[in-house]
């Protein structure tokens, strides 16, 4: 999303957030009619499209019913995902004024969950005049919890970062990785585990981020194998340089997000005084942005196994409170379109790689791009389709745009925008204190009830 209409505020606020904290320790505390555990679930994008999209996709069509999805049952009502959006006319944050019509980004909706208040549309927890906001997972560490952080973008992307970071612009990725060691609570870092991409943020040239996480007693893994065998009580887990790979491109060494979620609950569960974690699903957003439909199923698909993973603990346990929601929409998605009502999700089915992926390999490979696609498509092309696509030019921008094309036309899928919007988002919960989350609900009002509902 664009933000250019913030510039001038951010140059005159960055200085104000950059800088880190360190938080004094108080007694342990917790609610006794409350959960003692939070996992909170966060489907980067993901509208009520998105969610049906992925449960026509999985549907066992041997039966005469379309099966739920492991969260189904769970939703309780919707989110508003309105922020504090800014125009400005000129480079003096004097002559800015708050647009009522604006819309959130991933990085102001995250605030309003992790602290409960709203902010500027590209800032991480601090008030649009850069002030600190306290968070969710700063006050549950503060009360003697353990926490963490799991996401399949880079770890100190606006998200998980809102949780555990205060910088005024979401993409200070140095930073913010800087603030997760050294914002501290008794001399230790605030999350414990954190699992996601990212290494390059915190193996710079001016900082080794991962060597002082080692002193500071934490376990590190970087591929598959190692998360696997990997014990707590802390775990740093970077699993690529940047974000990771899409779900169904992923290769053997790199987790899944339900394989970092049950790893980080292992080691999480071990805490008497219980934890809070987040966990992103993130590039359902990247593929709604990019308007592709076979995206949006492979990041969904990695999204709702984590989620089943996360509530067969929570069912096991008796006194967590699992919730499942979205920052916002991407992209408009519309089940249906050129006036014709249905939706066709099997031409998606027996796909095993993105678009993205496809592209990369066919500039790669000395073939036409029909000829490339057919073996490996669950489809044979009709004529017209192999003439549109050999008519396309041999670059990453037309071929990726004519792969998705040609999916949107057989699954009857269409898109609004390349951006968000601010249609509202579902809200699931289940667990001690979900009755208090029904109704639509502000998005800053979500993050006040789960700090009313979790903490004293």
């Amino acid at each position: 999303m664009s933000r250019k209409s913030l510039l001038p505020v951010l140059a005159v606020l960055a200085i104000n957030a950059c800088s880190t904290i360190a938080v004094e320790p108080v007694e342990s505390q917790t609610r006794p009619d409350g959960p003692r555990n939070l996992i909170f679930l966060l489907g980067d994008g993901m509208g009520f499209a998105q969610v049906k999209a992925y449960r026509m996709f999985a549907d066992d069509e041997s039966t005469t019913i379309t099966e739920p999805l492991s969260f189904d049952q769970y939703l309780v009502g919707a989110v508003v995902t309105d922020s504090i959006s800014m125009v400005c006319n000129t480079g003096s944050a004097e002559d800015c004024w708050r647009d009522p019509y604006g819309m959130t980004d991933s990085a102001s909706a995250a605030t309003a969950y992790a602290t409960g208040q709203d902010t500027l549309v590209g800032a991480l927890s601090v008030t649009p005049d850069g002030g600190r906001l306290p968070t969710i997972l700063q006050t549950a560490k503060r009360h003697g919890k353990s926490t963490g952080l799991i996401s399949t973008s880079e770890i100190t992307h606006a998200s998980p970062a809102a949780f555990a970071a205060h910088v005024i612009d979401r993409d200070q990725y140095a930073a913010i990785a800087d603030q997760f060691f050294d914002n501290q609570w008794n001399g230790q870092p605030m999350v414990d585990v954190l699992l996601g991409g990212g290494l390059a943020y915190f193996r710079r040239e001016d900082r080794d981020l991962v060597a002082e996480f080692v002193a500071a007693g934490y376990t590190t893994a970087f591929d598959s194998g190692q998360l696997a065998t990997a014990d707590g009580p802390k775990l740093l887990g970077l699993f690529a340089d940047e974000w990771l790979a899409s779900a169904w491109d992923r290769d053997q060494a790199t987790p899944s997000l339900t394989d970092m979620t049950r790893a980080a609950l292992d080691i999480l569960k071990e805490d008497p005084d219980g934890f809070f974690l987040l966990v992103e699903g993130s590039q359902i957003d990247w593929a709604a942005h990019d308007n592709d439909v076979v995206g949006v199923i492979s990041e969904m698909e990695d999204f709702n196994a984590a989620v089943a993973a996360a509530l067969e603990f929570a069912a096991r346990s008796g006194d967590t409170l699992l919730v499942i929601t979205a920052d916002h929409e991407t992209s408009g998605m519309s089940l249906g379109r050129d006036d014709i009502y249905r939706w066709d999700p099997r031409p998606i089915r027996g796909m095993q790689a993105t678009p993205a992926a496809l592209t990369a390999d066919f500039l790669a490979a000395d073939e036409s791009l029909s000829d490339f696609l057919g073996p490996r498509l669950p489809f044979a092309l009709t004529e017209q389709e192999r003439g549109v696509l050999d008519d396309t030019h041999r670059d990453q921008e037309p071929v990726f745009a004519a792969i998705c094309a040609m999916f949107d036309l057989r699954t009857l899928t269409a898109w609004g925008s390349p951006g968000h919007t601010t249609v509202d988002v579902p809200l699931y919960a289940t667990g001690p204190g979900s009755d208090r989350l029904r109704g639509t609900l502000q998005n800053e009002e979500l993050g006040k009830r789960l700090h009313e509902i979790f903490l004293p």
